[in-house]
């Protein structure tokens, strides 16, 4: 009698396939790559020829320069200053508090439903820094920048309109981002300038 050799069927692996396909998609889509690195920044809107001539002709009393060398050594106006000062000398440099003559100028604005308000609509901070200079420090000095303006508008959304800023309606953030505009000008060192 004549045995007969079973043949091992083979293994469709077309829908093993398919399967780990769908699975991966799944978790592409539904997972988040969500990174914690990085810094939020918004972008200023394009500006036009004629607001760059303006911006050239800044008085001196405008202008807070901040600059970082080398070393990591923070200067302001060319003084040596700790970083924990930043935020307070940023803070009194912005709003101008005493209306001081060396201080940026206060122009009157008109915000909807508080009418006239005095604001240093010209001041602005010049962060200069040396390529050689870390970024923890260039980082530093900028959040601390970056919270002298966070908490002069929150001071004033608490003073006006006895809410913290974060609570405020989007036409309440304006009006107090239109008193206290962000304007940090970038850049870098000249070579022979470092130290």
């Amino acid at each position: 009698m004549a045995r007969f050799k079973r043949e091992i069927p083979s293994i469709n692996s077309t829908s093993s396939a398919d399967v780990a396909f769908i699975l991966l998609l799944f978790f592409l889509i539904t997972g988040s790559l969500d990174s914690k690195s990085g810094i939020y920044r918004r972008l200023a809107p394009a500006v036009s020829e004629t607001a760059i001539k303006k911006k050239n002709l800044i008085e001196e009393r405008n202008i807070l320069s901040i600059s970082i060398r080398d070393d990591n050594t923070i200067y302001i106006k060319d003084e040596p200053m700790p970083l924990s000062e930043i935020r307070k000398t940023a803070k009194v440099f912005i709003d101008n508090p005493d209306n001081k003559d060396f201080l940026p100028q206060k122009t009157t604005i008109d915000i909807p439903g508080l009418g006239s308000v005095p604001a240093s609509l010209d001041a602005v901070i010049n962060l200069e820094f040396s390529r050689k200079s870390t970024y923890q420090t260039y980082i530093s000095v900028l959040s601390e920048l970056t919270a002298a303006y966070d908490e002069l508008r929150n001071e004033w959304a608490l003073d006006k309109f006895r809410k913290p800023f974060i609570d405020l309606s989007e036409e309440q953030q304006t009006a107090i981002r239109d008193v206290y505009p962000l304007q940090i000008s970038e850049k870098e060192l000249p070579e022979d300038n470092h130290e």
